[in-house]
């Protein structure tokens, strides 16, 4: 029998470096024993905190306080995460008074606008930091599309995927600016279920391309923002699995959070190298199903970072005590540790202190809670949305005699026995009872009536309804709430205009009941703040300002396939020239790249997009070269539509290895032009593609009827042991042969096999080792007739026009480089072109620095990546 792998590690470097990858919860207001043992022991390295651990400003400073110092006297070489589901709105850990109460995500999505989402998040950050909180496990990057989805709801921005994103985006960019780790979830998106994960493990049937075009769109946006965290979910998704596997295979009911299949979308598709954490894994999606401790070592083994436990110490123990027995086996590999630990320490080094918190800065604690009470009132103001009114129901006079009864939803008294676990729950269907405060700050005779399920009115109660001449009625959830709901519907049959509904949660309780409900207001969540906002607006005090953000189907365009015509053609070039004046193309050269056989394009009456397909030793690349829409038409979802069809296209021809914006051959633009507006980048980023991480690539021009090179340049080329001569048929096999061994760049090796087609050898250039004969180097020196110059879209609009060459694929065999071969090249094709008439040269798609400057180039345009 094989002995078990030794680990390089002591058993308490094991210790520390499997603690550091456990989030763990406590009990009370105080760092009780357990999580001290967790701390000192275990060498546990992050903590999250709920609304249990939360007393008072103070209180709360000397828990993180305390825990902090546990680690430190515990020789933690750092100090701890410790975290907070601060996600504000419906789910909000730290209440008033302790912090100001601020909107939550659909809230912050009625606004219309990201800014509004940012400023939240930085005081959110703010007020976090000012606690010790250093890691807050939100923004909610999920896309609220299932309407009765028991779990997100209010908590997602929106029902649309690039609305989700920019909002996203936005509270990303204002904690981690704050100082504090975001961390978006649920990975990779837990909206379109109608089975909360607390209590089962929803699946979501979704295709691939499904979650591509959806759920998948905001995280990725979020990624392009360089979000430090990334939560999974416990949700199974059998399309991201094996396809030739069933959906009743094993494989194909894990959940995401404990599944490879869904972490490699974020390592190996998204290139994402941030943290990865786990939802906590007491949750049934998991604990019913797999266990909470083999839950943790899946999650580590399938790519997780971090995985967490919240609430039960024995749980807690015996989820490490698993892990670490599954490293000292070798079912957990060591590298894979070494580098969750490696980006917990760099997130540490990036945002924790350890060093204690004066309580005495408390003293600034009701100054910024003022200033951000009123900040959340204007946000609060222009989010709540009146999505119908009758005229002349409201607002209601200050001065009104009419008799207002108050109708709202109660809690239904608990049966004896009842424990509170002290956390609330998000699908309550019970208001606050201080609404009616709210009311009588306008009209002190507003008379208050709660009821419950399965409890008739009193008889009070009833004559109150009777006698009323306005009713306002409050709902939660009734969408999901039938005793509120079939309540709602019976007063408006009683009240009809008298009757205003305000859905102080989802907004989904009555937004199709147009003819029962005819006038009705949204809030977006049932805190206290929002609900005033609905007030203000009743009686007159300010005006509606927010839209409903869930609900408007996206409009249908009528997106058809070029169909290559000339009408089709001179249709997307009228199209162009109208959007994109500042770079106009001649007919005849876009009908020919339009006509090519890899492009897949599509047309609107008021809109294009052009991308293409290139298989490269059976690696299949996809390039969305244009996308245009007229000004009128922008914001209205046909640009997200017409990329939605070219993604869709280049994806039915073959598994892609990349999606990028730019192009190759034909050539347009190799990337997004860096002087394009920030709203144009923004628009590709809302919609998944990443931000660049690479150099730009620059086109360079000079004109070149001058000298051809400084002295010093033409007396080093000259002293060089090589002949140059123009390529031909006898030199075709070894060129191509050594340039495909040589380089792999999409359209390199296809541009000189193109030249040969045409018998155009003499647009290249070769330098030659005189005393072998071997081909050592080559370019493109191609005068404005060859025909690669065909693809090129904007090369007539450099200085020097229609005599305007082209120096391209510039490369040298290995074996040479080094030794000057590539800025010979250079000089003997200027030299060459010059004979033939050329006046201007451009060398295109260039990111090395300082090679090309050597001879005067300079940089013509420049061009940021973006891949999807």
């Amino acid at each position: 029998m094989a002995s078990p792998p030794i680990t390089p590690w002591s058993d308490e470097e094991l210790r520390s470096k499997v603690g550091q990858l456990f989030i763990v919860g406590l009990h009370g207001h105080v760092a009780s024993e357990d999580i001290k043992t967790l701390i000192r022991t275990h060498k546990v390295g992050a903590v999250i905190l709920f609304l249990r651990n939360v007393d008072s400003a103070t209180q709360l400073l000397q828990l993180t306080n305390s825990l902090q110092e546990t680690a430190r006297k515990a020789g933690h070489k750092q100090g701890l995460f410790i975290a907070v589901d601060q996600e504000n709105g419906l789910v909000t850990r730290i209440k008033s008074p302790v912090a100001a109460q601020l909107p939550g995500s659909m809230a912050l999505g009625a606004t219309g606008d990201a800014e509004n989402a940012y400023k939240i998040a930085s005081a959110t950050a703010e007020t976090l930091k000012s606690f010790g909180i250093n890691a807050n496990y939100a923004p909610i990057a999920d896309v609220n599309s299932e309407p009765k989805n028991p779990v997100i709801g209010v908590r997602s921005p929106s029902d649309n995927p690039e609305t989700v994103g920019r909002f996203v985006s936005a509270q990303v960019r204002g904690l981690s600016e704050g100082g504090v780790i975001p961390c978006v979830k649920h990975f990779p998106g837990h909206g379109d279920t109608a089975v909360d994960s607390h209590y089962g493990l929803p699946v979501i049937t979704k295709t691939r391309a499904q979650l591509d075009a959806c759920e998948l769109v905001p995280f990725r946006r979020a990624l392009a923002e360089g979000v430090d965290s990334v939560m999974t979910a416990h949700i199974a998704l059998p399309g991201i699995g094996d396809p030739t596997l069933s959906d009743d295979h094993p494989s194909k009911k894990v959940p995401a959070s404990l599944n490879p299949d869904a972490i490699k979308i974020l390592r190996e598709e998204m290139k994402y190298n941030g943290m990865i954490v786990s939802d906590c894994l007491e949750m049934d999606g998991v604990r019913a199903t797999f266990g909470t401790e083999k839950g943790a070592v899946m999650a580590l083994k399938a790519g997780t970072d971090c995985v967490m436990i919240c609430h039960t110490m024995s749980a807690q123990v015996g989820a490490i005590e698993q892990v670490t027995a599954a490293v000292k086996s070798g079912e957990l590999s060591l590298d894979a540790i070494q580098a969750s630990v490696a980006r917990v320490e760099a997130l540490k080094s990036k945002y924790v202190s350890n060093a204690p918190i004066p309580i005495s800065t408390l003293a600034d604690c009701q100054a910024r809670n003022a200033k951000q009470d009123s900040l959340a009132s204007a946000v609060y103001a222009k989010s709540t949305t009146v999505v119908r009114s009758v005229a002349g129901s409201f607002p209601i006079p200050s001065d009104s005699t009419k008799k207002i009864v108050f109708i709202s939803p109660g809690k239904k008294p608990a049966g004896g026995g009842a424990v509170e676990s002290g956390e609330e729950k998000t699908r309550e269907p019970y208001t606050p009872s201080t609404y009616i405060d709210l009311l009588r700050l306008h009209d002190p005779r507003v008379v208050d009536v709660r009821f419950h399920d399965g409890i008739p009115l009193s008889p009070e109660d009833e004559k109150h309804v009777a006698e009323a001449d306005i009713v306002i009625f409050a709902t939660r959830n009734a969408s999901l709430s039938p005793y509120q709901k079939n309540y709602g519907l019976s007063l408006g049959k009683m009240f009809g205009d008298k009757l205003i509904v305000i859905a102080t949660c989802d907004p989904y309780d009555f937004l199709e009941e147009m003819d029962e409900i005819r006038n009705y207001i949204t809030i977006y969540e049932p805190t206290i703040p929002a609900f005033k906002s609905a007030v203000d607006i009743i009686f007159g005090v300010t005006k509606p300002l927010g839209s409903l953000p869930v609900g408007t189907l996206p409009t249908k365009y009528d997106i058809m396939p070029l169909s290559k015509s000339d009408d089709d053609v001179l249709h997307l070039w009228n199209l162009w020239q109208t959007i994109l004046p500042k770079w106009p193309m001649e007919l005849k050269r876009l009908a020919k790249s339009l006509r090519q056989e890899h492009g897949h394009h599509f047309i609107h009456e008021a809109g294009f997009v052009m991308s293409f397909f290139f298989s490269i030793e059976g690696i299949n690349h996809g390039k969305i070269t244009a996308v245009g829409v007229l000004p009128k038409y922008r914001g209205k979802g046909l640009g997200t539509a017409l990329i939605a069809k070219a993604r869709e296209a280049l994806t039915e021809q073959g598994q892609l290895k990349s999606l990028q914006i730019g192009s190759v051959f034909p050539r347009y633009w190799p990337g997004v032009p860096i002087d394009f507006t920030q709203e144009t980048k923004n628009f590709f980023l809302h919609r998944g593609f990443r931000k660049p991480v690479e150099p730009t690539a620059r086109d360079f021009y000079r004109n070149i009827t001058g000298e051809i090179a400084p002295p010093d340049i033409l007396a080093r080329v000259a002293k060089l042991p090589l002949k140059f001569v123009p390529w031909s048929p006898g030199l075709y096999d070894e060129c191509i042969a050594k340039q495909r061994a040589n380089f792999k760049n999409i359209g390199w090796v296809e541009a000189y096999e193109r030249l040969a087609s045409v018998n155009q050898h003499h647009e290249a250039l070769v330098a030659i080792d005189p005393t072998t004969n071997a081909q050592l180097g080559w370019t493109l020196m191609c005068s404005p007739s060859a025909v690669v110059l065909d693809d090129f879209a904007f090369i007539n609009l450099l200085p020097s026009k229609n005599k305007t060459g082209l120096i391209g694929c510039v490369g040298v065999d290995k074996e040479a480089r080094g030794k000057g071969v590539g800025l010979a090249l250079l000089v003997k094709a200027i030299e060459n072109m010059k004979e033939r008439g050329v006046e201007g040269v451009m060398i295109d798609w260039v990111t090395i620095r300082g090679f090309y400057e050597l001879l005067g180039f300079e940089v013509a345009w420049e061009y940021e990546s973006c891949e999807w």
